[in-house]
């Protein structure tokens, strides 16, 4: 079950195990695809940047790519989430930290931008979230699929909750599902539900056809989808439910500072100047934050931060530079 599934559990009903629960979406076609350029013009990917609208919400609608769902619980799922305003706001406000490099991800792959709303509801974009049956992160992997996707699982660093890694094989994942099933909403119900489960109730509803809608599926998968579509709808006409998403600039949120020597989290936080909760947000795959050494190749920070952390790390290389060595200390 993932984390919302329990608290929605209520509304639609308790939702049945999956038997291979691990999280969802879909691949899809660009949602743009710019003309080669006339003589003379310039390049195809610079005018498509200079187009591109300043806030990131317009920019998902645009890419928006998926086939409507024509489904009741579509609607009750809006009216859900509409009546739940502070709620939406919670997830809205943490999705503010990763949206940004998850549209770049989504986009680069050539896949529906519906595809980057789906950590809300796997996991309310929360990193650290943490389902009954193991599933771990923003995608919401088990520790078998995580492992099929070649996503380290020590004592010392889980890449479940790792918003890099995470997200790549998520959407190796999610691609592979379209592949199988060349239906979007019948890869999001395996993500959910596993893709043989899904082929096995594709195989049940035999030559009648018909989409998502004619599979016999459990109370969870059968409200998966619908409340992602739910979630595009609303990001497409907030108004419509009486709700406004603020302004949420495209531009990257965070980037990747390379390290060349070991910190602890809390050392990171002060050489950053960054408070240490809003680093461990950016960095959560880490069991042992604290632990010496725990920081080792690269260190995720707020892009405004990037540059001062550079400095600081190679003022702190002359500090420690400058210090004896052990030995001579101990000799004193």
């Amino acid at each position: 079950m993932t984390v919302f599934a329990a608290a929605a559990a209520a509304l639609f009903g308790a939702p049945a195990r999956a038997d291979e629960a691990s999280f969802v979406n879909v691949a899809g076609q660009p949602p743009v695809v710019l003309a080669a350029a006339p003589a003379g013009r310039g390049d195809p990917a610079i005018e498509q940047l200079l187009i591109r609208p300043s806030d990131l919400w317009e920019r998902l609608r645009q890419g928006f790519g998926m086939p409507d769902l024509d489904s009741r619980l579509v609607a009750v799922h809006e009216a859900w989430y509409a009546a739940r305003p502070e709620l939406l706001r919670g997830i809205l406000a943490r999705a503010r930290r990763y949206l940004h490099y998850i549209v770049e991800e989504v986009e680069r792959r050539g896949l529906p931008t519906e595809l980057a709303l789906l950590p809300a509801v796997e996991s309310g974009f929360n990193p650290m979230a943490l389902s009954p049956a193991q599933a771990s992160g923003l995608w919401q992997f088990i520790p078998g699929t995580g492992t099929r996707y070649k996503l380290a699982q020590t004592a010392h660093f889980d890449a479940r909750r790792d918003v890099l890694a995470s997200t790549g094989a998520a959407l190796d994942y999610l691609q592979a599902l379209h592949a199988l099933h060349h239906d979007w909403h019948l890869a999001l119900a395996s993500y959910n539900w596993g893709e043989q489960a899904v082929t096995r109730a594709v195989a049940r509803r035999g030559a009648r056809g018909g989409g998502f809608e004619s599979l016999v599926l459990p109370e969870e998968t059968r409200n998966y989808v619908p409340r992602l579509m739910a979630l595009r709808n609303i990001v497409l006409e907030p108004e419509k439910f009486g709700l406004d998403l603020g302004d949420l600039p495209d531009e990257p949120y965070f980037t990747s500072v390379a390290l060349d020597l070991n910190l602890d989290l809390g050392l990171a936080s002060r050489l950053a100047d960054v408070p240490y909760e809003d680093l461990l947000a950016l960095n959560p795959g880490y069991n042992r934050p604290l632990a010496v050494g725990a920081v080792r190749t690269a260190l995720v920070v707020p892009a405004e931060r990037a540059e001062f952390l550079r400095l600081s790390l190679e003022r702190y290389r002359e500090e420690r530079s400058r210090e004896p060595p052990p030995a001579s200390r101990r000799k004193r």
